[in-house]
């Protein structure tokens, strides 16, 4: 009788997104637009599938990696928040996996584990919170935990290439093999024979809370369409203002002018201005190219100018990347020799003709303000003391660094290297306290800081 059940909820999902997908492009046959139109709308469907399903990426690539850091972390209170922030992302993932379209009984093992994690470290959380201490069997579980959550994020890794290659999400889920359709064929990996999920023991769903950030880097008064056009192409140079193209506006955390811009190359560009200021928040084109004749060093320079461009200065190199043949940069201000991390800016560069593919700075205008930087109580020596004796430490610099609840907190930062692996340990540089460890986690699209 299950089985039947089953198959009968299989079958209405394949038929509803069938009819999902039906509605598309009737939408496009009812308003009378074009063929194209009509094919854009399809896109559509299949850019929310992809969407779920990069984030769905994001939230395990963080779970492992806040796994790894709670086996080397030294501090109850820290393996505490990263434990939470486990069971937030177990959280997430679940949502992500419910928003795509596999056919249910195929993935009943992974669901079941996710749904499990969650609750799982969000209990440990609790029993650190109240005092206690992780237990052997407590640590001996999350390494297995750790090494499950290790085998989905190469499976889903490996789907993640095939999207960049073209794989259809909307068309997989349209054909079926017996009671699954392809998707879930392609994502009943997980519940093989290499994936072994460990017994865990919870009590209760994680309770999720979120507060709402002030925007305090846009002390501006409102601009006009116009104006932030004018804005846009100083700031780009190569393309005249009068060849943007305005799309509509957005709002959200930021209210926006949104542009784009397409020429005979095949260039495209979307561009995304702030309504106040009409500072540049956001800039993304693909690249067309695929030479390297430009050195990392140079690539940073011109990332450097084009946020001075956006009137944004006194800015430093605090991480650069070179992934195929871009190079990925992150730049934040300097203030008394102090990185201040919460202000970063994001930019992408071709490292063939030098332009600038990507630009984030959502966290500058979410977070900048005048600052006055406290000087240290603890000295580097008694807080290197502070750090795992298994670490070996390779630098350190001070930097203020971002905390939950909208607290900013001058640390130490160590670079460290153990087994092969780097990470940056984070000790506040008043009280000693191990506040953060990010981990350089190596991947076939470059070197993340996680």
């Amino acid at each position: 009788m299950e089985t039947v059940e089953v198959k009968k909820t299989n079958r209405a999902l394949t038929i509803a997104t069938i009819i999902l997908s039906i509605a598309v492009i009737t939408l496009g046959i009812l308003y009378g637009i074009s063929i194209s139109s009509s094919i854009k709308y399809q896109t559509s469907l299949e850019n929310v599938y992809q969407k779920n399903f990069y984030e769905l990426v994001d939230e395990v690539n963080n779970a492992e990696t806040k796994l790894n850091k709670i086996l080397v972390s030294n501090s109850n209170e820290y393996r505490a928040k990263l434990l939470k922030e486990v069971s937030k992302n177990a959280n997430e993932a679940q949502t992500r996996l419910n928003m795509l379209p596999y056919s249910i009984s195929g993935l009943s093992d992974t669901i079941t584990f996710v749904n499990k994690l969650s609750g799982y470290t969000e209990t440990l959380a609790q029993n650190l919170d109240n005092g206690k201490s992780l237990s052997n069997d407590n640590v001996a579980t999350l390494e297995k935990v750790h090494n499950s959550v290790v085998d989905i994020k190469k499976y889903l890794n490996t789907m993640s290439k095939q999207m960049w290659d073209g794989y259809s999400i909307t068309d997989s889920s349209l054909k079926m093999d017996g009671d699954y359709n392809y998707l879930t064929r392609k994502l009943t990996a997980m519940n093989g024979a290499d994936v072994e999920y460990p017994t865990m023991i919870y009590d209760g769903p994680f309770s999720d809370s979120q507060l709402n950030k002030e925007v305090k880097g846009l002390n501006f008064t409102d601009v006009s369409m116009e104006v932030a056009k004018n804005n846009l192409g100083k700031i780009l140079t190569d393309i005249p203002a009068e060849d943007l193209n305005f799309s509509g506006e957005s709002n959200g955390h930021f209210q926006t002018y949104d542009f784009t811009y397409q020429n005979d190359e095949g260039k495209y560009i979307f561009a995304q201005m702030t309504k106040k200021g009409g500072k540049l928040l956001t800039l993304s084109c693909p690249n067309i190219y695929n030479n390297k004749k430009i050195e990392l060093a140079n690539a940073e320079k011109i990332a450097i100018d084009f946020v001075n461009r956006n009137g944004i200065n006194d800015v430093t190199v605090v991480w650069s990347d070179i992934v195929g043949d871009d190079a990925y940069i992150n730049l934040a201000p300097k203030i008394s020799g102090v990185i201040i991390y919460p202000d970063l800016i994001k930019v992408k560069v071709d490292l063939d003709k030098g332009d600038v593919l990507g630009y984030e700075a959502s966290s500058y205008y979410m977070n900048h303000t005048e600052r006055k930087i406290l000087p240290a109580r603890l000295s580097e020596s008694s807080a290197r003391q502070m750090v795992n004796s298994s670490l070996k430490i390779k630098e350190c610099k001070l930097a203020l660094i971002p905390l939950e609840y909208d607290r900013e907190v001058l640390c130490y930062e160590f670079t460290c290297n153990m087994e092969g692996s780097t990470y940056y340990v984070y000790i506040n540089a008043l009280n000693g306290v191990e506040e953060n460890i990010l981990k350089v986690v190596n991947t076939d699209n470059g070197n993340l800081l996680m």
